[in-house]
């Protein structure tokens, strides 16, 4: 089973509130490119967040975040 508080990349918290009502989530002001949306697992899509430091990580150097995780395809 995915638990949803882990980041499918780095395997950390991610920190996310969006379940929470009322909250004021990180996620709700950042956006993510759907470049790095389609390498998530596909075990993990819609079941867990991606952290902001690997949004952000990826946003700097795609190439880069992409050899980190071992994510061609």
């Amino acid at each position: 089973m995915t638990n949803q508080k882990i980041c499918p990349f780095c395997g950390n918290d991610n920190l996310c509130e969006a379940n929470i009502p009322n909250n004021n989530c990180w996620c709700n002001s950042i956006k993510v490119p759907i470049e790095l949306r389609v390498l998530i697992p596909e075990d993990k899509r819609m079941k867990s967040c991606i952290c902001k430091k690997c949004i952000l990580s990826f946003k700097e150097n795609n190439k880069l975040f992409i050899e980190k995780y071992n994510l061609t395809k």
